[in-house]
């Protein structure tokens, strides 16, 4: 069974932060007139104050001695839904101007807060954020002529949705643990719920990432809860990955464009560390994409593979393994060390069948429109040595079981671009074949590096096949690296070597910390798709298939830096093996 993984619940990275906002960012000070109290404001001063000392309870009274000052119609919770603006009804009562509303809406949502810090109720909580929010559609429905002067009130409601959102994913949490028929119905109600008032929050500020992001969460959460039992969600993962990304929207647009971009187009109230949010993000969408590989289930070992999934900047179905892996690669450009995103890596780039590898006309593609730059992209900007590397570590086997001055009678040289290989294996070579699946490619090796015999253009698979059991020595430098299982192309040298005949060739190599966390969430792993979309190979998967087609291990060598990848080096690993139909299980490594 694969393993499933812990989530990072972005929820908690949310709450104290946004506690504080409310706190923080009170409040135009004004006197109250009329049927407002001027009291009222002293009472919502001296709570806030309380309650920024963690004075819980004093903070409490306070607030409930300010709310008992307002007039009955803004003091009390009316008996219709949050939601739906049309259901609010007026009054004769005075509507207060935009900044009292202002005070009337944080002594109400402040006050929800100091409760939920108590460790009280969780119903009087939600319904003192309940009452703040009607509140607010009351008020807005009877103030529309000041529209332009809602700001502060708004700002205000949006936290006070945003917290009723958080109330409810706390009323469904604690459900969860309960047993009983009703269990699941009370929390998908909650849910429901939760959605709704992030959902409104959102309608009014259009930039409140967190409303986005924990609407996500309650959406389509994936992964292990803190008891190790799968998260409960709505499941919803497409609504999730929309809300998703739409969070990410708000936070990139300031990260790219935040000295062109107007205070409006910012996010509200942005987090110290958006990279690391953004992160967070991107990881819980490749969850989304694959909800099946991260729970506990017995039936997640099926092969998804072939499984398709869509994303709104996608422009057609992709496999969701591979979309998924994507925004795991991504979440590690925002936050490297991401540990979520480094594990679930693992898992659906793990013996992938998605992506280059998996169809020959994506290579062949490929190094056709490569053809004209190939070279100096490879030796000038990648700083490629392998051929140079492999040509002097074999040099000590033709040496000890073939002499000095031998040349090999059919040299195959697997992948030849446009010759470098080739260069340095002429000398050791009586006929030298090079062989490409790109045309363009061997044109350049005719003009750059004319050193071949002949040429073959086509799949190295079956273009082997022209050589039955003649090749005496083939050499393929960075060209395995575009297939995955292995079996095929050994299968194909198997017909084509001669006895006695090497194969001298170059893999990609995974990382060794990379490597560890494989071995943990796929002991049984053979390859990996790496974010060039080219297969590093395991080396214990390598021999096995060697082994099963007549060949044992010369020598083995690690490759490490042979190319350069966005500035880092590659790992690799170098390969010289003999084929001996009564070769024995061991390897005779120099």
């Amino acid at each position: 069974m694969i393993h499933p993984l812990p989530r990072n619940r972005l929820i908690s990275t949310l709450v104290l932060d946004l506690m504080l906002i409310i706190i923080s960012s009170l409040h135009h000070r004004v006197t109250f007139t009329n049927a407002l109290n001027s009291d009222a404001n002293e009472f919502l001063i001296k709570a806030d104050s309380a309650l920024s000392n963690n004075r819980i309870e004093e903070a409490i009274q306070l607030y409930s001695r300010g709310i008992q000052l307002l007039p009955k119609r803004w003091s009390t919770q009316q008996h219709h839904d949050v939601y739906p603006l049309e259901d609010v009804h007026d009054s004769d009562e005075e509507t207060p101007h935009p900044k009292q509303m202002e005070i009337v809406l944080s002594l109400h949502t402040n006050y929800a807060t100091a409760l939920s810090l108590a460790e009280g109720s969780t119903e009087n909580v939600l319904h003192a954020y309940e009452t703040a929010c009607i509140l607010y559609r009351t008020w807005k429905r009877s103030a529309r002529e000041r529209e332009k002067e809602d700001a502060a009130p708004k700002k205000v409601a949006v936290q006070a949705f945003f917290f009723l959102g958080m109330t409810y994913q706390d009323l469904a949490s604690a459900v969860s643990v309960r047993v009983g028929e009703e269990r699941e119905e009370k929390q998908r109600e909650y849910f429901q719920h939760a959605v709704k008032a992030y959902a409104a929050a959102t309608k009014l500020d259009s930039n409140h990432w967190s409303s986005f992001a924990n609407m996500g969460v309650v959406l389509a959460d994936v992964g292990l809860n803190g008891d190790g039992n799968n998260a409960a969600s709505l499941q919803m993962f497409d609504e999730g990955i929309m809300s998703y990304q739409k969070a990410i929207e708000v936070l990139v647009g300031t990260v790219v464009y935040d000295e062109t971009r107007t205070h409006d187009a910012r996010p509200t109230d942005p987090p110290e560390n958006v990279n690391e949010v953004v992160a967070e993000l991107h990881y819980r969408i490749g969850l989304c994409l694959v909800p099946f590989l991260f729970t506990g289930d017995d039936g997640s070992e099926q092969d998804f593979g072939k499984k398709l999934c869509t994303l709104p900047n996608v422009a057609s179905e992709r496999s969701c393994m591979e979309l998924s892996a994507y925004q795991f690669y991504t979440a590690l450009k925002f936050h490297p060390r991401h540990e979520g995103a480094l594990n679930a890596l693992a898992l659906v780039t793990a013996d992938a069948t998605f992506g280059m590898s998996t169809d020959v006309k994506n290579v062949l593609q490929l190094f056709e429109d490569y053809a004209s730059s190939f070279e100096n992209s490879l030796v000038d900007q990648l700083n490629y040595n392998g051929f140079h590397r492999m040509r002097r570590s074999f040099e000590p086997v033709v040496l000890k079981e073939k002499g000095e001055k031998h040349k090999f009678q059919l040299v195959v040289d697997a992948g030849c671009g446009t010759g470098l290989a080739g260069e340095v294996f002429r000398n050791i070579s009586h006929t030298l074949i090079g062989v490409d699946i790109s045309p363009k490619i061997i044109e350049q090796a005719k003009r750059l590096h004319p050193v071949y015999d002949d040429y073959r253009i086509g799949d190295i698979r079956e273009v082997l096949q022209q050589f039955p059991q003649n090749v005496s020595l083939l050499v393929a430098a960075d060209t395995f690296i575009y297939f995955n299982d292995l079996s095929d192309l050994f299968a194909a040298m198997k017909g084509a070597m001669e006895e006695g005949g090497y194969v001298v060739f170059s893999l990609e190599n995974v990382f060794a910390d990379n490597e560890q966390r494989l071995t943990v969430h796929r002991p049984s792993w053979r390859w990996q798709i790496t974010p060039s979309g080219r297969i590093a190979h395991r080396k214990d998967y390598v021999e096995s298939v060697a082994r099963n087609n007549s060949f044992r291990v010369v020598l083995y060598e690690k490759l490490d830096g042979f190319r350069k990848e966005n500035g880092a080096a590659v790992p690799g690993h170098f390969f010289v093996m003999k084929k001996s139909n009564n070769s024995s299980p061991r390897n005779d490594e120099l």
